[in-house]
């Protein structure tokens, strides 16, 4: 009787990239990224309107990093109320990683880019959180994609 050997090349190398995968840690990296370009889009500002300047006709505006200011006949006053919305997003993990958190806890938040959005923030330009997610799902899924390709390539 004839004896028949297979030899499969490369199977330590694929045993290799598929562990990799069964690990999720190639899928946490991809959602620990696109965690990272979800907050940049949410932290960013909408370009600044008369409603931030000293020129605005009604005599009030809001400066960025400070709070409302007004001006009189005495000279420009003003309340330091801001919390620094843009700088205070962060990112947390959860479920080892497989969901990622992104928050922020200035108080006015929920006014600004959350659920109770001032119609005004709206329309100078402030996106909700909701929209921002809802506008860059596939991105996110892009981010985990790429990942996998990268552990599959190598």
């Amino acid at each position: 009787m004839a004896d028949i050997a297979v030899q499969v090349q490369g199977l330590e190398a694929l045993q290799r990239k598929i562990g990799g995968l069964a690990t999720l840690r190639t899928v946490r990296v991809g959602l620990k990224a696109s965690a990272s370009h979800v907050k940049g889009k949410i932290a960013r500002y909408p370009p600044a309107t008369i409603a931030n300047s000293p020129g605005n006709p009604a005599g009030r505006w809001y400066e960025r990093g400070y709070g409302p200011k007004w001006q009189t006949r005495a000279g420009i006053h003003g309340r330091k109320t801001s919390e620094t919305l843009g700088r205070r997003w962060t990112i947390s993990e959860q479920d080892n990683g497989m969901t990622q958190v992104i928050g922020n806890n200035v108080s006015y938040g929920p006014y600004v880019q959350g659920e109770k959005q001032a119609r005004f923030h709206q329309a100078r330009g402030w996106k909700t959180v909701q929209d921002v997610a809802e506008s860059e799902n596939d991105e996110v899924l892009r981010f985990v994609q790429r990942e996998i390709d990268r552990q599959l390539a190598k």
